[in-house]
């Protein structure tokens, strides 16, 4: 028996006060919001508005995978607030440092479960989410991947706790986005419909919302970035939405696990480190044979050549056809990489050891 429980409100419409109104915030609202979409978007009507009744305490300062020093800034600023809702306006990095304040604003340790020092609380305070790039999915995800910037560990908390209590889906923030970052970030959003669909996790509503989203992104993607459609861009940053549920009832596969090593070693980017890493993986599950792969294909009415030719294809035409050695990765640091592969590889149908994490490394390069 399959039980599935997707409860935010999620929202298609621009960001505005009165869509913010919405949700019940509270009285003391801290927002998040990315350093570039801050300063490209005029926020202040709609922060003014909120400013009249609700105290605000506005940051912009989280980078990439949110590192600890990032997010342990806001607790220490914050300290003896009353943070009754948090709004979160950026990429995943931004919503997932949201998610992860939500429960360190219940008096957690986030750290202590970042190292399963401690379980994931059952309360937190009420998350926003806001996304402005098509991809990561952490707008309805039971995850947030964070880095541990002194130790160099990046890796996440995860529980159905933290999934955000509301989405709000405005496709002028997402066209905002670089046309590079958005080909980057879509990908992304691919390799979370083909993993959550191969994954021994997966189930059915996953398999079909995969199915749906793979069709979107071949379709759209490329309008998105080139003649940035702001239609093509909303059916993309909806499939990103959906993904996340995806992620949250199903799961992702070797290509996620081995990007959480290389990213901290090259300084590169989550969605750059799994294009490249894709080269690898799916020639792998090709020589394989593997069944889950045939499957996949076969609901998107193709054969396997069709498929790997139509990757291969959008990866040329939005100039993102990176290989690890692209990212600074040599041959003579492939077995060190595969030692540190940690998470659950098992849920990867084709991984049978440590071995495979090497024949997917060269077979990257």
């Amino acid at each position: 028996m399959k039980h599935y429980s997707i409860k935010p409100k999620v929202i298609v419409a621009p960001l505005s006060y009165e869509v913010l109104n919405e949700f019940k915030l509270g009285n003391h609202i801290l927002i998040l919001v990315s350093k570039t979409v801050f300063e490209t978007f005029e926020f202040s009507i709609i922060f003014d508005k909120l400013k009249r009744k609700q105290n605000l305490y506005i940051y912009s300062h989280i980078r990439p995978d949110a590192p600890f020093e990032d997010l342990d800034k806001v607790i220490d600023d914050l300290n003896g607030k009353h943070i009754e809702s948090i709004i979160a306006i950026g990429g995943g990095s931004v919503i997932d440092a949201a998610k992860t304040l939500s429960v360190a604003f219940e008096g957690v340790s986030y750290k202590d479960v970042f190292y399963n020092k401690a379980l994931m609380p059952n309360k937190k305070i009420k998350v926003i989410a806001v996304p402005t790039t098509a991809g990561t999915g952490a707008e309805l995800s039971f995850g947030a991947i964070i880095y541990d910037n002194q130790n160099l560990i990046k890796g996440g908390l995860r529980g159905e706790i933290i999934q955000p209590n509301g989405v709000i889906i405005d496709a002028k923030l997402h066209n905002a986005c670089p046309p590079k970052l958005k080909a980057e970030v879509g990908f992304d959003c691919l390799t979370h419909a083909i993993e959550t669909y191969i994954s021994k996790k997966t189930n059915p509503l996953a398999k079909i919302q995969s199915i749906s989203c793979i069709e979107n992104i071949f379709k759209y993607l490329t309008l998105a970035c080139k003649d940035n459609d702001e239609c093509a861009m909303e059916k993309i940053a909806i499939s990103s939405a959906l993904m996340g549920i995806n992620l949250a009832y199903s799961s992702t596969c070797l290509p996620h696990r081995i990007q959480y090593v290389i990213g901290p070693l090259t300084g590169t980017s989550h969605a750059q480190g799994l294009i490249a890493l894709y080269k690898g993986w799916l020639k792998h599950l090709a020589d394989s044979r593997l069944t889950e792969l045939k499957d996949l294909v076969n609901d998107l009415g193709m054969n396997i050549n069709q498929f790997l030719k139509k990757i291969q294809s959008l990866k040329d035409s939005l100039d993102i056809n990176y290989t690890i050695t692209d990212l600074g990765i040599h041959q003579n640091q492939i077995d060190e990489i595969s030692k540190n592969v940690t998470g659950n590889v098992s849920a990867d149908p084709s991984y049978r050891d440590v071995g495979t994490i090497k024949k997917i490394l060269t077979n990257s390069l």
